[in-house]
């Protein structure tokens, strides 16, 4: 009995290819969203410790008014699991000048969210006002 040599052919190698590319295209997407992800974090964070140092320099109150306030709003714009992984503290300081001011360091770790591996992404934002003075 003979055997024929069967022709090869290039049929079916472009669903491997694209199932080859595929897992590329779609790893770079989640890194794409992760970092949107961790950019819309830092913005919350940054605008909440804002807020809250314009807020403490206003009042003369709790010492801590100002980092409770950047945790709420913190809370308001997170997940609570990721507000809870970036507390604030408050802080009086004098600055270059002589004048006193208020300061509100937020400073934490963003989980990962849609990637399978872990990055060391994390938000450190400082945000100063001057104290007012009391008439």
């Amino acid at each position: 009995m003979a055997r024929f040599a069967v022709p090869r052919s290039d049929r079916g190698a472009s669903v491997v290819e694209f199932a080859m590319l595929a897992v590329l295209l779609v790893l770079l997407l989640f890194t794409v969203l992760q970092v949107a992800l961790w950019f819309y974090a830092r913005n919350v964070v940054a605008s909440a410790a804002a807020d809250a140092a314009r807020y403490a320099a206003g009042t003369t109150g709790a010492s801590d008014a100002g980092a409770q306030r950047a945790d709420q709003l913190i809370g308001k714009g997170l997940t609570a699991r990721a507000a809870a992984d970036i507390p604030c503290v408050q802080a009086d300081a004098v600055d270059s000048s002589g004048l006193p001011t208020r300061t509100v360091h937020c400073r934490g770790r963003l989980r990962m969210a849609l990637l399978p591996f872990d990055l060391p992404l994390t938000i450190d934002v400082r945000s100063s006002a001057l104290i007012e003075a009391t008439p």
